[in-house]
C-alpha cells in the first residue's frame, strides 16, 4: 500500500496537528469568529456603498436557512470546510482524496438543489431544515473523521490503478 503524501515526516504531524487545533477552535469559538466577520462584512459593505442591497438580500432570506449575515456565514462555512479538505488532503491517498473530493462536491450540490426546491415549492420549511441539517453535518468534523477513518479501515480506493502502457501491451 503507498503512504499518503507527505511533506516530511514530522513536518507534517505538525501541519496536521495546526490543521486539527484550528478546526477545534473554530468550532469553540464560532459564534465569536461569526461576530468577527459580521463586522468585518458590514464595514467592507458600508464602505463600498453596499450596505442597503445586503440588507434587502439578508430580509429575503428565510431564518430556517440562516439568522445571521449571509456573507459571514458564507465565508466561515467556506473556511472551515477549506480547512477539513485540505486535512483530508494531507491524510489521505490521491484516489481516497478524489472520491473524499466528489463526495463533499455531491454533498454540497444536494444542499443547493433542496434548499432552491424549498424556495420553489412556496419556501417549505421541511426543505430548509433539511438543507440546513445538511450543512451543518458537512460543515463539521464528522465527515472528516469518519472519511478517515473508513478509508483507514480498508473501505474506498486503496491506491490508483496504474496507467495504461502508451503503445498497447508491453511485448512478453
Amino acid at each position: 500500500m503507498s503512504t499518503p503524501r507527505q511533506l516530511s515526516g514530522p513536518g507534517r504531524w505538525l501541519l496536521v496537528g495546526a490543521m486539527v487545533l484550528a478546526m477545534l477552535l473554530l468550532g469553540v469559538y464560532n459564534d465569536q469568529v461569526l461576530d468577527v466577520l459580521t463586522t468585518i462584512w458590514q464595514h467592507g459593505l458600508t464602505a463600498l456603498g453596499l450596505a442597503n442591497a445586503a440588507n434587502a438580500m439578508q430580509h429575503g432570506i428565510d431564518a430556517g436557512i440562516t439568522q445571521r449575515m449571509l456573507p459571514a456565514v458564507a465565508t466561515y462555512a467556506a473556511l472551515y470546510l477549506s480547512l477539513c479538505l485540505l486535512l483530508l488532503h494531507l491524510l489521505l491517498l490521491p484516489a481516497q482524496w478524489r472520491l473524499t473530493w466528489r463526495l463533499y462536491a455531491g454533498a454540497l450540490a444536494a444542499y443547493v438543489l433542496i434548499a432552491v426546491l424549498g424556495k420553489l415549492a412556496g419556501n417549505a420549511q421541511w426543505a430548509y431544515r433539511l438543507s440546513r441539517h445538511l450543512l451543518d453535518f458537512v460543515v463539521s468534523p464528522l465527515p472528516v473523521a469518519g472519511l478517515y477513518v473508513l478509508f483507514r479501515a480498508g473501505f474506498g480506493p486503496v491506491a490508483d490503478a496504474p496507467a495504461p502502457p502508451a503503445n498497447g501491451p508491453a511485448p512478453d
